[in-house]
């Protein structure tokens, strides 16, 4: 009896490896310790892990004609249905051109997308209106819909749109301490239950940060919530398995799987230059520290 077809453990161990993608990416992505002690600040590393991530994810995407497609798709279901005042997949509409401009990401799409929607009256109305309701709920307390209310804000300022109207909230949001309340609260919950496994609460705690740092708001809080993921390597993993999943639905046709995934993508770029900021700031810290700035030596290039 021939028994070599009976064998898993070869097909066991393929099965083992895909099962371990994500994690393997992780891991490709750091730099090793001893060269991180010796010639750089932790938060230039960290700056470098982030941007690696999103340009890898990035580099998946930008020329997949059936990702596009499927995106594109998606963007011009939102925006009609905008038009027809559904604020809902207005702030969708907002936050995927949001994505692609924050990505250099399909140019002559977004210009075009972008055009569409400026002077669209019904369609501002619809925008403005949602993000007025959705204040006006995190101030009692709601942190899902304070979180939105941050992303949209964020899109009319990567945007340059609705000028007027993105000012006027930033203030009010800024002044009103119930509704940062809500919305730490709301990042605190995500992270942890994106610790706990939840993919999809790991890149909507992502997407939040990544809204923090466009607005320039919360400094203290954020830089305490990327300080708590930065050596989670779970947390990291749950969210890139997310990632993953979501282009690989947004290739084969889901449209709300592809464009979750570019703004997944839209924020680990964010985050990555946030990371990048602190170091600047420490770097400019060092300098101050110390008498004669010659003393603090050329900071290496991380490739």
């Amino acid at each position: 009896m021939n028994t070599e077809k009976f064998n898993l453990s070869k097909a066991r161990k393929e099965a083992e490896k895909h099962e371990k993608k994500s994690v393997s990416l992780v891991n490709e992505l750091k730099i090793n310790k001893k060269e991180e002690n010796e010639d750089f600040l932790e938060e230039e590393l960290e700056a470098k892990y982030w941007r690696d991530l999103y340009k890898e994810k990035l580099d998946e995407i930008k020329d997949d004609e059936d990702f596009k497609k499927a995106a594109i798709k998606d963007l011009e279901n939102d925006i009609k249905l905008g038009k027809n005042g559904n604020s809902r997949n207005v702030n969708w509409a907002l936050r995927t051109i949001s994505a692609l401009k924050n990505l250099s990401l399909y140019k002559e799409e977004f210009k075009e997308k972008i055009k569409e929607i400026k002077d669209d009256e019904d369609f501002k109305n619809a925008a403005i209106n949602n993000l007025e309701n959705h204040i006006k709920s995190s101030k009692n307390g709601n942190g899902g819909n304070a979180n939105w209310a941050l992303r949209v804000i964020s899109a009319f300022k990567n945007l340059s749109l609705y000028k007027e109207e993105f000012k006027e909230k930033l203030k009010e949001i800024k002044e009103d301490e119930n509704l940062k309340n809500a919305v730490i609260d709301y990042l605190e919950n995500r992270i942890n239950l994106g610790k706990n496994g939840s993919g999809l609460n790991a890149t909507w705690a992502l997407r939040t940060i990544s809204a923090l740092k466009d607005l320039d708001i919360y400094k203290k809080e954020m830089k305490e919530k990327v300080e708590e993921i930065k050596d989670d390597e779970y947390f990291k993993e749950t969210a890139l398995k997310d990632l993953e999943n979501d282009i690989k639905k947004g290739k084969n046709g889901n449209s709300g799987n592809a464009n979750c995934a570019l703004k997944t993508i839209s924020a680990l770029k964010n985050i990555s230059e946030f990371w990048q900021d602190l170091a600047q700031e420490k770097m400019a810290n060092m300098a101050r520290d110390n008498k004669e700035s010659e003393d603090i030596p050329k900071r290496p290039e991380i490739r």
